[in-house]
């Protein structure tokens, strides 16, 4: 009994075993400005109402997502600047650590609303933040790095339970081999040495990129090795789950730079670096405590 026991107790052992909560906390810190500053950047473009407002009330979408319920308690024209405000108010709470847990859920849920107002902006990065902030939640993030700590002077020398920390690198891992496998199923010719490359195609799009098509058409060596680097950047997405995953953040990281000032994708590339100091962790300095000693 105490073999078959033995995987488990294993398992379990290292979900629960400490670890440093600053990686975490930094997550608690990022994600939410990401957010934040997505949404006022709508607000500032002016299309906060024609957005989050349904169809027959003279919003954009002719589709709500069958997830939408606050029209039912505010009514369908209030339903979007509520989600909108509480979101707003929620996710600087999050990143001072100020009723972080409950401002977390809350804004996660209030933000959820908005992707279901309005389906067609609630992106891939929406959902993988979302997921992060429910999981920090149940984290002890909100004990390191908090307008409460930083006012009474408190040391981050805290530790938590590290499976927080590992279902995020894991979601990691599965969204960077998934994208790279599914790249290589519908265009392999990503790793092609001639031709057009892929990647030039992508960052030279005129509705979201910001190179000139023509004055980079004959330089194409550069798309070459960008392409067969992102693939085997994706496809090697299992280096987050080892010791090695500061080197695989390094790759990773000059991507999404790349793809940040190349391409006008929204949060995207700064919603995923946001994640990063997960990666980052083995190479963080002591906290200051363990310094003195």
């Amino acid at each position: 009994m105490s073999t078959l026991l033995r995987p488990w107790t294993w398992f379990v052992e290292r979900c629960m075993a400490p670890i440093d909560l600053r990686p975490l906390a930094l997550l608690r810190i990022f994600v939410p400005l990401c957010i934040f500053f997505d949404l006022l950047r709508v607000a500032q473009v002016g299309l906060t109402k024609i957005l989050f407002t349904p169809y027959a009330q003279g919003g954009l979408s002719q589709v709500q997502d069958e997830g939408l319920w606050l029209h039912q308690l505010v009514g369908p024209e209030r339903a979007g600047p509520v989600a909108y405000f509480v979101t707003l108010l929620c996710m600087p709470l999050v990143s001072l650590g100020v009723a972080a847990r409950p401002a977390m859920l809350i804004g996660a849920l209030a933000y959820a609303q908005l992707g279901h107002l309005y389906p067609p902006g609630d992106r891939a990065i929406d959902r993988v933040l979302r997921m992060v902030l429910i999981i920090l939640a149940f984290s002890h993030s909100h004990k390191v790095w908090t307008w409460w700590t930083w006012r009474r002077g408190e040391t981050s020398d805290v530790t938590g339970p590290a499976w927080p920390a590992g279902l995020i690198r894991w979601a990691l891992c599965l969204i960077y081999m998934s994208a790279g496998i599914s790249k290589l199923m519908q265009q392999p010719r990503w790793l092609a040495i001639d031709g057009v490359p892929v990647l030039y195609r992508i960052v030279t799009d005129p509705l979201a990129a910001h190179l000139d098509p023509v004055a980079w058409a004959d330089t194409r060596w550069p798309f070459y090795v960008g392409g067969i680097g992102t693939i085997v950047m994706e496809v090697g997405g299992f280096m987050v789950l080892t010791r090695w995953r500061p080197w695989f953040g390094l790759f990773g990281a000059a991507m999404h730079v790349g793809i940040f000032g190349s391409m006008e994708l929204g949060m995207f590339s700064l919603g995923m670096l946001s994640l990063y100091p997960l990666l980052f962790d083995r190479w963080m300095p002591p906290p200051r405590s363990q310094q003195a000693r």
